[in-house]
């Protein structure tokens, strides 16, 4: 699947009427993103291509200074069946890069000073080169329409960016919007972001609706 088709997918998933992330819609129409195609999703087989893409975007994201720049890693020859198949897969994918960082530092990779990297605590994040990431997983049987996608996705954004947006002033009406909007688009709330609002933020990752009982399925070497 080429890059234009690819844009054009994303281009049809944002901008639909009361889209409810507001930042990825503007990230999109500014051009305020990178965007990366793997093969197989689940496999971990590019870890090192993504871990290394993603670095490349944690320098971009620092040298532009953008609030919303992101970074889409879509594997358009993929599909996951279910939302649980889904959700393997992406806690695959993120272990594997976080192996891929293992190695590549010894045994020593840093992690992010505000988050755990301990994932049974509900403070863990996954964090490569010392910073966390917030992950928005994406894929054809999501339960959440504004995360139905053609195939699967992961939408990467640094933590740094939104803990700058709360120092402007700017992430709470943000958020206020997105709910608004979400309420129009999906007809609910996400249950997950309601209820883990100041915690526990691996369990939004999937857009899963998991119980309290659930444990997040990164494996950590750490």
């Amino acid at each position: 699947m080429d890059l234009q088709k690819q844009l054009k997918d994303i281009k049809d998933h944002l901008l639909r009427p009361n889209y409810p992330c507001v930042a990825a819609v503007q990230s999109f129409l500014k051009g305020d993103f990178l965007l990366r195609s793997y093969p197989r999703f689940g496999s971990g087989e590019c870890a090192s291509t993504l871990a290394e893409d993603l670095l490349h975007f944690k320098r971009e994201q620092k040298r532009l200074n953008s609030d919303y720049y992101s970074l889409w890693a879509v594997f358009p020859e993929s599909k996951a069946d279910s939302e649980a198949e889904f959700e393997e897969s992406l806690w695959h994918e993120l272990s594997a890069m976080h192996t891929y960082e293992y190695k590549k530092h010894n045994g020593h990779p840093p992690g992010d000073p505000k988050f755990s990297t301990n994932p049974l605590d509900k403070n863990f994040c996954f964090s490569l080169d010392g910073s966390a990431f917030f992950v928005v997983g994406m894929h054809p049987q999501s339960s959440r329409k504004a995360r139905q996608f053609p195939y699967p996705a992961l939408v990467f954004n640094l933590y740094e960016q939104f803990q700058k947006l709360m120092d402007k002033g700017t992430f709470d009406p943000m958020v206020q919007a997105n709910r608004a909007r979400e309420k129009v688009f999906d007809g609910t709330l996400n249950p997950m972001v309601m209820k883990y609002t100041q915690d526990n933020e691996a369990i939004k990752f999937s857009g899963k609706n998991n119980n309290d009982e659930w444990v997040c399925p990164f494996k950590s070497l750490v």
